[in-house]
């Protein structure tokens, strides 16, 4: 292979190159360098002596410069265009400037059209800058590449990038930002970076650089390789953190982030810890309260001893703090059933609290002893959100009135209601501060006759408590991590007439690939979906060009959904394809003369419904990321099949779907029956045929589907659970 010579693919600055302009046989080069001999250089050289410029004469001296090289122009001289007509000044500042490294080496001559940079300490430290070409002469993607022999590599920065590492971890397709990838022979290998806060779509303001003190960087990547004929193994690693630029660089772990200044400006005064129902629909076995305690965890910063203390040391009433309100009594403990909430109010202001100053805690961690299908949460004032914070002690109503943001915590397994689960519960309190999903992919192809994928991901969600002294100090915040886990394993194999598949899966109810943004300020509202939320996974049901929800720089939200329905790929659903922007039609295809013969009504189409919701499973649309597979969900699916001819096949198979914080679960053995022929006499003739024994209480909502386009909103279609227990036969 040869090798492809263009921008270095090591530059960090990305600079437009265009050939030299010949100007009276006079090139750029030339005149930018220097000629030594043989060689011409470029290194920068400040004005010399000129000896013919040392003539003792009053009358000014003009140096010959650029018109003079170009043009011939003398200052003094008379100008006749008759015989050598004018030639129009053509500026050299068309082909940009000259760019050298740190050591005065000459790089290249161009424009900056893009350029991230980070300095540590200092204020406003991270800076991206887009010129007006980026998105006038590229179109916001420019891509510089190089190979040599095996080896490739290429550079892509662009706003609207199709992205994607793996499917439990990393796919938007509207990228913004930076990916960097390397293939050879067995390996390849991708690089990502994004400054998620404040994305930059089209030009930087006033043609500067976009700075910020408190930002919020995306970083990930991918590596594979290939360990012999039928297998290939990869590494996947996404993260998110925020940083503030004024601490110190490369003394703290990047990956955990440190708190917005927003974030960490005011101390902790009033803690809330929840607990309710996880299921509270069937009013009964909620959370069960038997004990609580509180560990305080505080330092005086001129000796930097630290100090724990428990509730009965902050206190010296424990009938007065912390004030419980909610919750039925019971013997021995307070429940939580259905929609009640049990609220214990954590206000360090108040009188009855006689423990350190709420300026000198460090960590603060709970200790519970709960039971039965219990659901933890927990707030306080700096989780702030676009209502107004709610004045201690707190009810439970006080937190959905003022539209309160809880973390969730924890919640139990299964739907237990006899108290045989009793068990401790501690957690640490915090805000975040980073969210990292790290995993391993194995890949197999064709290896006796089978194919199969594997995945298995961490996702570590990081939260510190704040402390403005300890950040005034440049000392590490109290981190604290929690981690769940998702994996998911396909077989297949085709050996006709026989082939079947298998696949298992499990995610847990915190998995989760959404990261929280700062602003400007360092602060996050916290139920701002749309301003404080990357996403690593996005939601794009019908795969098009935009995300179907809405999160700022990321593209969306789509007006155009009908997943499924395009497969003539024409952008325009196939049940209204005489609808456009131009001329809108709201009568879908099947209403319409003429129309109708070729278009039959969405339910009257056959498909598979595996989740058993009354909608064809590849129609739906919905509010979750792209998963493969539901969060909190648990289970297989098997089957087997033959093909009793070219045109029919037979299919049966067995799913068991359980969800992990429930009782709730979905099992069904299902068979298939597909008959697919064009014949000459009859015509083209199919058949299908579904028989499937049912039990599926596990609620499957989507969104309703759009027939026109420029929806602005879709209405929540909510599952009523048609298949509790019974036989389903569509056809």
């Amino acid at each position: 292979m040869g090798r492809t010579r263009g921008i270095p693919a090591w530059l960090v600055l990305l600079a437009l190159v265009l050939p030299a302009t010949e100007a009276i046989g006079q090139s750029l080069d030339r005149r930018f360098g220097t000629q030594r001999g043989a060689q011409l250089t470029f290194e920068p050289r400040g004005p010399g002596v000129l000896f013919d410029a040392l003539d003792p004469a009053l009358k000014k001296w003009y140096v010959p410069q650029e018109l003079y090289v170009d043009y011939g122009f003398r200052q003094w001289e008379y100008s006749n265009y008759a015989r050598d007509l004018y030639q129009r000044y053509v500026s050299t500042n068309r082909q940009g400037g000259p760019f050298y490294d740190l050591y005065g080496n000459y790089q290249t001559w161009g424009w900056l059209v893009f350029d991230w940079n980070q300095t540590q300490p200092g204020q406003f430290g991270s800076s991206i800058y887009k010129d007006p070409r980026f998105n006038s002469w590229f179109n916001a993607v420019t891509v510089s590449a190089d190979s040599r022999d095996q080896y490739y590599l290429a550079i892509t920065i662009g706003e609207r990038i199709r992205t994607a590492l793996t499917p439990l971890t990393f796919s938007k397709p509207r990228f913004n930002g930076i990916q960097m990838d390397f293939a050879a022979d067995k390996y390849e290998a991708t690089l990502l970076f994004s400054r998620a806060s404040e994305a930059i779509l089209g030009t930087t303001p006033a043609l500067q650089p976009s700075t910020s003190t408190n930002a919020t960087n995306m970083m990930g990547g991918r590596a594979t390789a290939q360990v012999g004929d039928f297998v290939k193994v990869g590494a996947t690693m996404v993260n998110a953190h925020h940083s503030q630029t004024l601490a110190e660089a490369f003394e703290r772990n990047p990956f955990i982030g440190t708190l917005g200044a927003g974030q960490g400006s005011d101390p902790i005064r009033v803690l809330a810890v929840v607990l309710s129902d996880d299921s509270p629909e069937d009013g009964q076995g909620g959370a069960a309260l038997f004990a609580h305690d509180i560990i305080i965890t505080a330092e005086d910063f001129d000796t930097k001893k630290r100090t724990k203390y428990r509730l009965r040391e902050v206190v010296a009433d424990p009938t007065k703090w912390p004030v419980i309100t909610g919750g039925f009594p019971r013997e021995g403990f307070l429940a939580a059933d259905g929609e009640e909430q049990i609220v214990i109010n954590y206000d360090f202001t108040d009188l009855a609290y006689i423990g350190p100053r709420p300026t000198e805690i460090i960590d603060i961690q709970f200790d519970l002893v709960v039971a039965n299908d219990y659901k933890i949460q927990v707030w306080s004032d700096r989780q702030i959100g676009r209502g107004s914070l709610p004045s201690p002690p707190l009810t439970g109503l006080d937190l959905a009135q003022a539209g309160a943001v809880l973390f969730d915590v924890r919640s139990a397994a299964g739907n237990v209601t006899d108290n045989s689960n009793q068990q401790r519960v501690v957690f640490d309190y915090g805000l975040p501060s980073a969210n990292m999903v790290f995993g391993f992919t194995m890949e197999v192809l064709q290896l006796m006759g089978f194919d199969a994928y594997a995945e298995y991901d961490i996702n570590r969600d990081y939260t510190q408590y704040p402390n403005l002294t300890l950040a005034n100090a440049d000392r590490n915040l109290r981190t604290h991590a929690r981690d769940a886990a998702a994996w998911m394993v396909n077989v297949s194999k085709q050996a006709y007439p026989f082939f079947l598949f298998g696949e298992a899966f499990s995610m847990d109810p915190d998995y989760s690939t959404t990261a929280f943004i700062v602003d400007s300020g360092g602060n996050i509202y916290y139920d701002d979906t749309r301003t404080s939320m990357y996403e690593f996974v996005d939601d794009n049901d019908d795969q098009d060009r935009t995300p179907d929800w809405s999160r700022w720089g990321q593209g969306g939200p789509d007006a155009i959904v009908f997943p499924g329905w395009d497969e003539n790929n024409d952008f325009v659903s196939d049940f209204n394809q005489n609808d456009n922007i131009s001329l809108s039609n709201r009568i879908p295809d099947y209403e319409e003369p003429f129309f109708r013969y070729n278009v039959d009504r969405p339910e009257l189409l056959f498909g598979i419904d595996l989740n058993n919701n009354n909608w064809i499973d590849r129609f739906e649309n919905d509010d979750l990321p792209d998963y493969p597979y539901r969060r909190n969900h648990r289970g297989y699916n098997v089957y087997v099949g033959q093909h009793l001819t070219p045109e029919a096949r037979l299919t049966v198979g067995r799913l068991r779907e359980d969800e992990l914080s429930s009782n709730r679960r979905s099992h069904a053995t299902y068979g298939v029956f597909t008959y697919d022929r064009d014949h000459p006499q009859w015509g083209h003739l199919r058949f299908f045929n579904s028989l499937k024994k049912v039990a599926d209480n596990i609620p499957d909502a989507r969104r309703e589907p759009t027939l026109y386009l420029q929806t602005l909103s879709l209405a929540l279609v909510e599952d009523i659970l048609p298949a509790r227990d019974t036989w389903v036969n569509d056809s």
